[in-house]
């Protein structure tokens, strides 16, 4: 039982065990009291320390809700009261929220129902919220929270959360003063709420006049929330905001994290206070004279004009309306509800020997006036405290009244209780009505009819979750709205009748008003002599009574005339079977709907059935998820389906050819369409999708993909669009799907607790089932703008630059140094990891076939220089990658045969096998049969390093018939769970087995990985000593460590890169840093202190060595930037997102410059846009600012600016497109000293001609077009 107190102990509480304490609780001590009244019953009302009415939030001010059918299930449907499966509405608060009066009666009936508790009502920040405030309290509320437009769940109406409400410190700063100015504010307490997540924010809110805050949004954060905005599909995946029991098991929050998030938040208060010179946090209540706006929002012209002094007026200042001159800055008078001399009070006393020890109590004639309300309340909480929600026996207490009662007459009437009323009730009567039963009649020397006759007031038994109700009489309208469990009898109801009803028995022996059922979703009602045009049939349907109806309606008129000796009741028993046709059954369709599912849905399985589990042994149970199902579900696909990524051909048989080491399989097959639906129907959707976007710890997409999107697209079976949205982010879908480690599946949401989305194995299928249709084709530009753009390297980043570069209708010329296209795709990865002719080649000839220029075995520095290439073209970039490989000069034998790099390794096996496939290498060894460049055969193999490019290294030497390898780490073994360190987003620092392990470990037996181990040196061999023998190595982080010798015919160095080789800049002009990296602005692009302003660099040559996705992204970025310089705007989009540049979040110190700011009033005198308005991902940039004419003037002739350079120098060499390059003396007398600027005189007379040459030439062409006459 959830109000039970607990037994010391430990409390599982998903993947989490808390400690508990004797007397600790899991029932909340604030409840909310909404609209909907969704299972507002005694029991839920007196267990509270504050019941709070929510008039409104942040997001919904007065607006209603609906939880949908596939939510309320289990415990919710429990504890909603209602039905599994059907959908509940949440009305507005039309029926006693209504106006001030209504809400004042409300205050009384949650006080009478549970006295001890404090009353809270929360309002929404907006103008005018003062007066509400002040009224609300007047009402005798306790307590007012006053709710921001931030925050919440999201659950609310798009147009809600975007145009609704107002900043809290708004709404707080005006209650505060209506309250102090109408001599209020000492009655309340004032709370706000709104995403108040630090010291800061705590003190502000005191400041401004609140005594305490809410917080929501960062203690869920403290307990796991990971913010994926989801709440409302029950399917959070870390267990914090689902009712699903096997998510729940997620859920990891200790009370201990959110204990020392207050600690540090109060702690951070303690520090503003004592800054301020505050003791007490009742010393800041309404001290705005504290408060001062920044300065810098005068510096803005949006935020220039607001004028704060009426916002930051201290309220004491003002000239209060109440007879007291000063008052309270804060609460410290409790509000009077007038509880001591109510009548429940004698109830209370007069039912003693029932609460003691349930003894039948039966009060006849108790005297009752209209201004007794909320009668019942007190003696129902008494009943609940004692017994809970079982209440008493059915009639232990029975209460006789005589007189007209006041509003809220039985309300929240607990088991047990009967209240019989022999007069006229008032509103609201049965409000919440829990169990009791309640008898109304009218008295009996009224000469009228009492079915002629209005006994009952307007929503009588609003929100009733049990018991019975009897009424001899008719009742007025919105009778048993948002009923959910009572049973009633009246004999005529006014409109509107069984509003948004989800449970109950509703009998009506008269007529209705209009509108009858409206939004009714559950229950039943039985009308008599029905009025179609009354009844609202949206929601329901009609059927007629059958037998077994007919024998209930019967037994409960008969209650009915027993209990109020109706006249009406008695007349239609007389002849019940002429009476029974006249009724019809009110059905909802929702609820038909949910009753036919249950009867259909198949048993389920006892919680003892194991077997499964037994046939498996200890296996998971996660692991008995199928992978793939035909049409897959994708609501619970996350948690149905387990992953299954692209699988890989047996470890034996790949290590026998260079072929593709994943399993090939035909897109054709419907297997593999269930296979790729199912594994995609395990994307959650998420609201804040963490994978398609980097983060500073290494996880997330650096390109950007719309992941979700095309998950979605493909799940639906919308293969080109899922193709289309997968090209608009990636140029290369084929490379990143093979070779990429995905580090958007590192931050995969599913990734805390369980294994991720297979998003690599979707991307490479999308890809791959585009090519088998044919729906990849080469798109050369429709205009060419005749700009010429040169790029130095063939790699990821040159030829993602190029693509789109070409798109823009430049004239792209790639340049490679190798024999073929693609630098490190082709060569420095092997083939068994990406396949050259399927693959690479494939897309190199697509390139070419949309106009891309690919120039071969030209090396810049060499065969062209640097300035021939800047003097020719009008942009040129470097894309050349992290070519200079770590080495181990110092070492002792380094000079040693078969020492080799990594990359000449690779490239020398690759090339091999690329010259045998293509049938050259009889042509280029033509002398004679060559051996390969590495015969391996039965040799052991050594190689040093960790990385991606030893692990390829260790594959190659497998293929080429190794009889050992070995790979040497300087790390420790990596842990088998996430650390610490790298927690989620970021990529994990986990163990890992990659697939050229798992082949070692195939062949020969064990893992070819040994930690911690640091090479001493090198040991020539016995037979050759110019060759390498053996290794001779240490552990790691050991002092006087044993030396171990390592034999080995071959040791291959895959320590990584240091940056670009200096063959490209022979003459280092250009900046590095310190790194040996390009020198460029990550965002710009532009290549620092170099002679040539259109020179730009991007990829590993800039960033350093890093991940073909990060290329790729770097090379699309780079090409807008390009695009943008060489034509002053760009529609090409940008691929570097704001995430990744945390300088753009950084906010200025006082007085400092902001450079990466762009003022929108500086953004109007811009002459182009750097960024696409339409590309969300754009960067802010420094915007291009209108000179002064007599500034501009001068700088134009102190000198010729380098965009006119460039445009001259790509006049001229246009000028001779067929001219061969020159070579490096014609670069260095083109790279001399600038020519002397021309006189102005000069530059304007030039100008003039110009422009009347124009002007003579457009007159000579009109004559020559115009007709003769």
């Amino acid at each position: 039982d959830r109000f039970s107190p607990m037994k010391e102990g430990r409390l599982t509480m998903g993947a989490s065990e808390w400690e508990i304490f004797e007397g600790d609780t899991s029932r909340s001590r604030i409840k909310q009291v909404a609209s909907g009244r969704f299972g507002v019953t005694a029991e839920y009302l007196a267990n509270a320390d504050e019941i709070q009415i929510k008039l409104a939030q942040g997001a919904k001010p007065g607006e209603g809700g609906e939880l949908p059918g596939y939510k309320v299930v289990g415990k919710i449907a429990e504890t909603r009261k209602a039905t599994p499966g059907v959908g509940l509405i949440s009305p507005p608060p039309h029926h006693d929220m209504y106006s001030i009066e209504d809400v004042a009666q409300l205050i009384r009936d949650l006080k009478n129902a549970n006295p001890a508790a404090r009353i809270s009502v929360k309002l929404v920040a907006r103008i005018g919220i003062g007066v509400i405030a002040s009224g609300v309290t007047k009402g005798k509320a306790d307590h007012l929270t006053i709710s921001g437009m931030s925050g919440g769940t999201g659950a609310a109406k798009w147009t809600s959360i975007k145009h609704c409400g107002l900043p809290w410190e708004i709404g707080v700063a005006e209650t505060h003063q209506t309250l102090v100015l109408n001599g209020l504010r000492d009655r309340v307490t004032v709370q706000t709420d709104g995403q108040i997540r630090t010291g800061r924010d705590v003190v502000m809110a005191a400041l401004l006049g609140a005594e305490e805050v809410a917080m929501t949004t960062a203690p869920l954060i403290a307990l796991g929330c990971i913010m994926m905005r989801k709440c409302h599909l029950n399917t959070c995946p870390v267990g914090v905001a689902t009712q699903d029991p096997e998510l729940r098991k997620k859920f990891t929050g200790q009370p201990e994290h959110l204990i020392n998030y207050l600690f540090m938040v109060a702690e951070d208060v303690r520090e503003i206070m004592a800054s301020l010179g505050c003791r007490r946090f009742t010393e800041l209540i309404g001290r705005t004279d504290l408060l001062r706006p920044s300065a810098h929002l005068k510096e803005h012209w949006k935020t220039a004009d607001l004028d704060f002094t009426d916002l930051l007026r201290p309220a004491w200042t003002l000239q209060s309306m109440a007879a007291e001159t000063e008052g309270s800055m804060f609460c410290c008078v409790p509000q009077d509800h007038e509880l001591a001399h109510v009548l429940d009070r004698q109830l209370v006393l007069r039912a003693a020997p029932a609460l003691e020890d349930k003894s039948q109590v039966m009060v006849k004639d108790l005297a009752i006036k209209n201004i007794d309300r909320s009668v019942g309340g007190i003696l129902s909480f008494e009943v609940t405290r004692r017994f809970g929600a079982a209440g008493l026996p059915d009639g232990t207490v029975h209460v006789k009244f005589k007189g007209p009662s006041g509003q809220s007459f039985g309300n929240f009437l607990a088991p047990g209780l009967t209240f019989e009323l022999e007069g006229d009730a008032n509103d609201y009567i049965g409000k919440g009505l829990s169990g009791g039963c309640l008898v109304v009649y009218k008295p009996g020397q009224a000469p009228f009819k009492g079915h002629e006759a209005i006994l009952a007031g307007n929503a009588a038994l609003y929100g009733a979750t049990a018991g019975k109700s009897f009424m001899a009489g008719i009742a007025a309208e919105r009778f048993a709205v948002r009923n959910s469990g009572a049973t009633a009898v009246v004999e005529g109801v006014g409109d509107h009748g069984c509003e948004y009803m989800t449970r109950g028995l509703v009998v009506i022996l008269g007529s209705t008003g209009a509108n009858f059922a409206a939004g009714m979703s559950g229950g039943l009602a039985y009308l008599l002599d029905i009025d179609k045009t009354s009844l609202n049939m949206e929601s329901i349907l009609l059927e007629p009574v059958g037998a077994e109806d007919s024998k209930m309606l019967e037994d409960l008129v008969k209650d009915h005339a027993r209990l109020t000796s109706s006249a009406k009741a008695q007349e239609l028993l007389a002849n019940w079977d002429k009476t029974a046709k006249r009724f019809t059954k009110v059905f909802p369709k929702e609820y038909k709907k949910a009753l036919e599912s249950m009867k259909s849905a198949p048993t389920e399985k006892k919680a003892s059935d194991t077997q499964p589990i037994v046939q498996n042994g200890a296996k998971d149970l996660e692991d008995l998820r199928p992978n793939s199902v035909h049409e897959p579900q994708k609501k619970r696909g996350f948690h149905e389906y387990a992953r299954k990524s692209m699988s890989y051909r047996p470890d034996k048989d790949r290590t026998m050819d260079w072929e593709e080491i994943y399993a090939s399989q035909t897109k054709k097959s419907q297997q593999w369409h269930s296979w790729i639906q199912t594994q995609t129907a395990r994307c959650m959707d998420c609201g804040t999708p963490t994978c398609h976007s980097p983060n500073q710890g290494g996880g997330g997409c650096p390109l950007g993909n719309r992941i979700p999107t095309w998950n979605q697209l493909v799940h639906e079976g919308e293969w080109k669009r899922a193709l289309e949205r997968l090209l608009d982010t990636n140029n290369f879908p084929e490379f990143t799907g093979t070779t990429c480690p995905a580090p958007c599946e590192e931050a995969c949401v599913l990734g805390i607790n369980e294994s991720p989305v297979a998003i690599k194995s979707t991307e490479l299928a999308i890809i791959e089932y585009g090519f088998s249709k044919g729906w990849i084709k080469p798109h050369p530009p429709q205009v060419r703008t005749r700009k010429r753009v040169c790029i130095i390297g063939s790699g990821p980043a040159g030829l993602a630059a190029a693509q789109q570069l070409n798109r823009a209708g430049h004239l792209v010329q790639i340049l490679e140094r190798a024999d073929r296209g693609g630098g490190l795709l082709m060569y420095g990865i092997p083939s068994m990891k990406l396949a050259k002719t399927e693959k690479v080649l494939r897309r190199l000839q697509l390139l070419k076939d949309e106009g891309i220029e690919f120039k071969y075995n030209c090396e810049v520095g060499k065969d062209v220089s640097m300035a021939e290439l800047c003097t020719q073209n009008d942009a040129v970039i470097l894309a050349t990658g992290a070519t200079q490989c770590r080495d181990m000069r110092s070492t002792e034998g380094r000079h040693l045969k078969n020492i080799v790099q990594a990359m000449d390794f690779l490239t020398a096996t690759q090339k091999t096998n690329l010259d045998a496939e293509s049938g050259q290498s009889h042509i280029r060894h033509s002398s004679s049969r060559k051996s390969p460049p590495y015969d391996l055969q039965g040799a052991r193999v050594v190689v040093i390093g960790g990385g991606d490019t030893a692990v390829d290294c260790v594959a190659t030497a497998v293929r080429l018939g190794a009889r050992s390898v070995l790979q040497f780490s300087r790390r420790d073994e990596a842990p088998k769970q996430r650390p610490s360190h790298t927690p989620w987003p970021c990529w994990a620092d986990t163990y890992r087995v990659d697939y050229a392990h798992s082949e070692v470990k195939a062949l020969h037996g064990r893992d070819p990985r040994e930690y911690l181990v640091v090479t001493k040196h090198f040991k020539p061999s016995a037979e050759d000593p110019s060759r390498v023998g053996a290794v001779v190595a240490a552990q790691a982080n050991t002092e006087g460590a044993a030396l171990v010798e390592y034999p080995a015919e071959l040791v291959v160095l895959a320590m990584g890169f240091t940056g670009p080789d200096k063959v490209v800049d022979p003459q280092g002009l250009l900046a590095r840093d310190q790194n040996s990296n390009f020198k460029a602005d990550y965002g710009e692009y532009v290549a620092e202190n170099a002679p040539w302003k259109n020179l730009f660099a991007c990829g590993d040559c800039r960033r350093g060595a890093s991940l073909v996705v990060t290329a790729i992204a770097e090379g699309r970025d780079c090409a807008a930037r390009v695009d943008s310089f060489i034509m002053g705007d760009t529609s090409l989009p940008r691929a570097a997102p704001l995430a990744a540049n945390p300088t753009f979040f950084q906010l200025p110190k006082k007085g400092d410059a902001q450079p990466g700011l762009v003022k929108r009033f500086q953004r109007k005198k811009r002459q182009s846009q750097d960024v696409s308005e339409a590309f969300e991902r754009g960067l802010l940039v420094e915007p291009i600012l209108e000179e002064p004419e007599a500034e501009a003037r001068a700088g134009r002739a102190a000198a010729p600016s380098a965009r006119s350079e460039v445009a001259e120098r790509g006049e001229k060499a246009r000028a001779s497109e067929d001219a061969p390059l020159v070579g490096v003396a014609g670069a260095a007398a083109a790279s001399g000293a600038a020519a002397p600027a021309a006189p102005k005189w000069l530059l304007f007379g030039c100008a003039g001609l110009a422009v009347a040459n124009v002007a003579l030439l457009g007159t000579v062409v009109a004559l020559l077009r115009a007709p003769r006459r």
